[in-house]
């Protein structure tokens, strides 16, 4: 249904209201106005009637009985004399008995003498008072006012002085009246609706502004302020609809507030977070639940989650949650020929009225370094055990060899003391490697810099391992472009990189081969490249290289005898990692490794 507008109506309600008001204002106008001219009409017309019976008393010549033709003619001439001017009034002298001594209209000898003596204004006044009476006119047959008083001679009333009025005329002056108060009423209304216009507008213009100011606000521009103009209750409705607006920006600004933080929470968690409603459409994910689900996916709220999740294990979970209200469960599954493990959680929420609340919540958790890091613990446990149990093995057989040789069998005792002694050192080895690796794990132990120049490193390889490769009779070079640069870094990592990448080269190039070692400034870094001319490390099982106790077939060394402890590189791994460094390996089958570390220059 349309509704009427307030300035309509607010201009009917004042025009029928002023209406109304100028309606009775002109009826009560009228009839008083009309009393008033009436009064005043009785009053002149009394006044004239006196005045004529005073004249007539002062030449009235006697008795009216004994009045002569003479005299009566002269009364009626006299009569005649005096209405003269009154038009349309009439004057008429009426004796005692009735008779009709003048007239200002008619031959007072041709009126009837019978009809004169009981008009009511005749009896009044030939009775001494005065005497009023309305009715319509034997002679004439039109309405007159009828004003009688009594013309006294010797103080005795003689006759009757009658002055008549048409009521026509009257009439004529009550209509000028009506004419009058019409045109002015008509002229009040002209100007009520002009002066209504401009009160109405100007009454419901504050109001227009507060209600286009609530529209405003109810669009959302809280910026949009309603003026407290105009009548009290207008002022306090805008006053009161600005204090809305305050306290609805205020709690928008808090709601807006308390969802970017909870947004940027959600946002910088390291585990996954997907919100689901009731038809399981995507009402929330967070960056981390992107990355982990649907990877390269982009604008996924609003889209079902079987259209996005390509993992069968985050379904069944569902459908768990469904039923039991909550679930758990590890999930495994291989992608990009990667193995990811993820610990999920489902929980259904209550059920609300809101078809897009938020029904189910699932939170996602990369534990696959976990896993791997677990793994990876059992496996050194087992590669320790293993690495330990076959020197172990070999000591032992060696001592209880020991045992049966006789103390004269030189030979075999030096053949044993070899065996316990290579087997020794590569206990010895195995402990050191350990406790290294073990001392560049422990994240927590600060980082002892100092300025290290590049000569040095140089001037410490060369006296470290040149006698080692002159020994197996492989040439060994150092190179540095920039000598004398300082390098701020932990002098004792850096060393540790460098012995396991040389003895690594120096152990796995053949005689007659070729170890080299560069140091070069990069920009703001210090590459520190070893190359050797070995057997070189398969394609499919350089990646594998920097894990644990990890060692290649000893067959590709040519030597079954060359063999590590297979912790060396694992070493470089996390030494680099606690140095803030990077390490790259490239390696062909029978043509040598470079590996290649490349060191931040702190300051």
């Amino acid at each position: 249904m349309r509704r009427r507008s307030f300035f309509l109506t607010l201009f009917a309600g004042n025009l029928l209201l002023l209406g109304v008001v100028l309606a009775v204002s002109y009826t009560i106008s009228y009839r008083y106005l009309n009393e008033r001219y009436r009064e005043r009409q009785i009053q002149h017309q009394r006044r004239l009637t006196r005045a004529v019976a005073h004249d007539l008393e002062r030449l009235w010549p006697g008795p009216t009985e004994d009045l002569s033709p003479e005299q009566r003619q002269a009364v009626h001439s006299h009569v005649r004399s005096l209405a003269t001017g009154l038009e349309p009034a009439r004057l008429t002298v009426i004796a005692r008995n009735g008779e009709v001594l003048g007239d200002s209209e008619a031959d007072p000898a041709q009126m009837l003498l019978h009809n004169t003596p009981d008009r009511p204004e005749v009896l009044a006044a030939l009775d001494g008072r005065e005497g009023l009476d309305i009715r319509t006119s034997a002679t004439l047959d039109t309405n007159f006012r009828y004003f009688a008083v009594p013309l006294r001679c010797d103080g005795e009333a003689r006759a009757a002085v009658r002055l008549a009025m048409p009521v026509t005329a009257i009439v004529e002056g009550r209509g000028f009246i009506w004419r009058a108060l019409l045109w002015s009423a008509l002229a009040a209304l002209a100007a009520d609706l002009v002066l209504g216009l401009l009160v109405s507008w100007i009454w419901s213009l504050p109001l227009r502004q507060v209600t286009r100011a609530a529209a405003k606000l109810a669009s959302g521009n809280l910026a949009a302020r309603a003026s407290p103009r105009g009548s009290d209750e207008v002022h306090r409705l805008a006053v009161a609809l600005n204090q809305m607006r305050r306290n609805l920006a205020g709690q928008i600004q808090t709601a807006e507030g308390q969802r970017q933080n909870l947004e940027t929470i959600v946002s910088n968690l390291r585990s996954g977070v997907m919100a689901l409603d009731a038809q399981r459409r995507i009402v929330l994910m967070n960056h981390t639940a992107v990355e982990l689900l649907a990877p390269g996916e982009a604008d996924l709220v609003g889209k079902h989650v079987q259209s996005v999740v390509r993992i069968a294990d985050i379904i069944d979970l569902l459908d768990q949650a469904d039923v039991a209200g909550s679930a758990n469960r590890q999930i495994e599954f291989e992608r990009e020929g990667r193995r990811h493990t993820y610990d999920a959680y489902a929980a259904l929420l209550a059920r609300t009225a809101n078809r897009d609340a938020i029904r189910a919540l699932v939170v996602i958790r990369d534990i696959t370094d976990i896993a791997r890091t677990a793994q990876m613990k059992a496996e050194f446990v087992a590669n320790a055990s293993h690495e330990l149990r076959t020197p172990l093995a070999t000591l032992r057989a060696a001592v209880d060899s020991l045992t049966s040789v006789e103390p004269d069998d030189a030979d075999a005792v030096t053949k044993f003391a070899a065996i316990l002694d290579r087997h020794v050192q590569r206990l010895e080895s195995m402990t050191s490697d350990l406790l290294d690796l073990h001392r560049v794990e422990q994240s927590r132990t600060p980082l002892h810099l100092e300025d290290v120049a590049l000569d040095d490193l140089a001037e410490w390889a060369r006296g470290q391992y040149r006698p080692k490769a002159e020994n197996k009779n492989v040439a060994f070079t150092v190179e540095t472009g920039d000598g004398d640069f300082l390098l701020s870094t932990d002098r004792t990592l850096v060393q540790l990189i460098l012995q396991n990448l040389l003895d690594n080269a120096i152990k796995f190039t053949p005689t007659g081969g070729r170890v080299t070692c560069r140091f070069a400034l990069r920009e703001s870094k210090v590459s520190l490249a070893i190359t050797d001319t070995g057997c070189g490390i398969p394609q499919e099982i350089q990646e594998r290289v920097f894990e644990r106790f990890f060692q290649a077939d000893p067959a590709r060394s040519g030597d079954g005898r060359v063999r590590g402890t297979g912790l060396g590189l694992a070493i470089v791994k996390h030494a680099c990692e606690r140095l803030g460094a990077t390490v790259r390996l490239d390696s062909t089958v029978g043509h040598g490794t470079t590996v290649e570390v490349v060191v931040p220059v702190r300051r």
